[in-house]
């Protein structure tokens, strides 16, 4: 709640519901408001995690495309939503996974009013809000939220520790629906674990490390934008993240990630498919990159053997932006 004042909280205590991590504070607002076969708007390209969990609770996406830098398209949404249709939003709106795009405020604004006013509750996933490259915390969408209709889910795993295992919801109006869903999925959430979480983040720690960790992440994805330029095909484009610790690389039309899938794994090389971040198979000559790790002579090795695969070499790519 404290921390919320930095974007014009602070959340009220009354709507928060703890859970054991973001996927399932995601699982359990999706319970709460859809029911099986129910269409849920999503960003595109989409985690595909969240891909997943939409079809394991038998939900259809509709994928909504979002720009590079600005995320998820609230003129496209509007349209498609306009007949009705669509059970919720779920959306990335700081450091979408896998463009790394951050949302203007305005267009969060105006997202947050659309869905209010066609009563389409908004499930929004902050977990990368903390891990952005500006100067100050972007707001989320939940900031521009007057009726309680969106619903904020965040963790700890990303920004401090994967093995805390703590996430949350704000979860406004649907505070009940949702903390219903806790109850008979999963019950409590370790209460020791919360306990070390709320002294660390009482000691003020967390502030200091944040900003170096930040700054790291950002250094290493600038590494891996070098080395992918450096290395990969000519007219390949390369996103220019805000926030959080992936690339997501375009390839030249006609070559496909997928099928070089294989090889790359047989050479140990690891990459996710750009197919895997779209219900409907789309980004086939795209991938995404982890930068999570420092960025060494190694790593820049083995994205020198990735470009090969894909038909590049040394100064062979040119830098820009998808």
């Amino acid at each position: 709640m404290r921390r919320s004042l930095a974007w014009g909280g602070p959340l009220a205590a009354e709507e928060f519901v703890i859970t054991n991590s973001c996927t399932e504070a995601l699982n359990l607002c999706l319970r709460a408001v859809t029911r099986p076969g129910d269409t849920v708007a999503v960003e595109s390209p989409a985690y595909y995690l969240m891909l997943q969990l939409l079809e394991t609770l038998g939900l259809k996406a509709l994928e909504i495309p979002c720009d590079p830098r600005t995320g998820m398209s609230v003129e496209a949404l509007e349209l498609a939503t306009r007949n009705g249709g669509v059970a919720a939003c779920l959306l990335v709106a700081n450091g979408s996974n896998p463009l790394g795009s951050v949302m203007p405020d305005e267009r969060k604004r105006r997202l947050a009013a659309l869905m209010a006013a066609r009563g389409i509750p908004v499930i929004e996933d902050d977990i990368y809000g903390d891990l952005h490259f500006g100067d100050e915390r972007p707001w989320p969408v939940k900031a521009f939220d007057d009726s309680g209709n969106v619903m904020l889910c965040a963790s700890f795993s990303k920004c401090l520790s994967p093995s805390l295992r703590i996430g949350f919801i704000a979860a406004g109006r649907h505070k009940p629906a949702v903390a219903l869903q806790k109850t008979i999925t999963s019950g409590g959430t370790n209460p020791l674990t919360q306990m070390v979480l709320a002294e660390y983040l009482e000691s003020g720690a967390v502030d200091r490390h944040l900003h170096s960790l930040r700054r790291t992440y950002r250094r290493q994805v600038e590494g891996m934008q070098a080395a992918v330029s450096r290395y990969f095909p000519a007219s390949t484009r390369i996103a220019q993240p805000q926030a959080g610790y992936v690339l997501w690389v375009e390839l030249p039309e006609g070559i496909d990630t997928t099928q070089l899938h294989g090889r790359a794994l047989r050479e140990r090389l690891s990459y996710v498919p750009g197919e895997l971040f779209s219900a409907s198979g789309m980004y086939r000559n795209c991938l995404r990159l982890n930068c999570g790790n420092p960025h060494t002579p190694e790593i820049d090795d083995a994205i020198r053997r990735l470009g090969r695969i894909f038909g590049g070499g040394e100064s062979a790519a040119k830098e820009g932006r998808a």
